[in-house]
């Protein structure tokens, strides 16, 4: 009898934050079935669901959902840009092209599960989740939190780029996390933001979730070149 079965789980839905592979892979091994991902707002209720199959289906029956750019331009299937919805189930308050503040991109290959659903083939995070290299690179915050997730011993983290010219590292840490962790994190950031950039490491007992009840891994308050 497999793990699944043992459990009576037969898939497991997750919501809320972004689901990163590694963590879909630890979440499919400890309950023994597939992760199924959901993306929402919370003013604008569910927006996508997955399908077994792997796509993000948009919920077009009552949901709109389009892509613009910084000037609120549609942007065509493909091109990445700020996700806006507008939601039209209720008859009380309708949320007209309300900003999300995501960045995502919507798919033009139809999902091979066979559903004429609408897909978004990549929610990429928040706006704010994106960081300015001293050069004026805009970047997505990933390319700092695999560099943090490679170290032994961090056990979480939130970087707060301050500005083009500083960006702060929290770390709570636990065995075997070493000073040589300090330096590599510092190393890589400079390689990414740029080597005048200052790189503050601070280890800290605990980093408090935003009133929203969500952990933030990156916040930027760089302003573009």
């Amino acid at each position: 009898m497999s793990l699944s079965d043992q459990l009576g789980i037969k898939v497991v839905f997750v919501t809320s934050e972004r689901l990163y592979d590694h963590q879909r892979e630890v979440i499919t091994e400890a309950f023994g079935c597939p992760v199924a991902n959901g993306y929402g707002g919370r003013d604008a209720g569910f927006i996508a669901h997955e399908c077994p199959a792997g796509g993000m289906h948009i919920t077009a029956e009552d949901i709109i959902v389009e892509i613009v750019d910084e000037q609120g331009n549609v942007q065509p299937e493909g091109v990445s840009g700020e996700i806006v919805v507008t939601h039209l189930a209720t008859s009380d308050f309708p949320f007209i092209r309300y900003r999300t503040g995501d960045i995502g991109t919507l798919d033009s290959i139809p999902c091979a599960c066979g559903r004429g659903l609408p897909l978004l083939k990549e929610i990429q995070g928040r706006s704010t989740d994106f960081v300015i290299a001293a050069d004026g690179t805009v970047m997505h915050g990933l390319a700092l939190v695999y560099i943090l997730r490679d170290q032994p011993g961090v056990k979480a983290f939130k970087v707060i780029q301050e500005s083009l010219e500083m960006t702060q590292v929290l770390l709570v840490t636990e065995p075997p996390f070493a000073q040589q962790s300090v330096e590599k994190i510092v190393t890589g950031f400079k390689q990414r933001l740029g080597a005048s950039v200052l790189v503050q490491v601070s280890i800290v007992d605990s980093i408090p979730a935003e009133k929203s009840g969500k952990f933030r891994y990156i916040v930027s308050n760089a302003k573009p070149l």
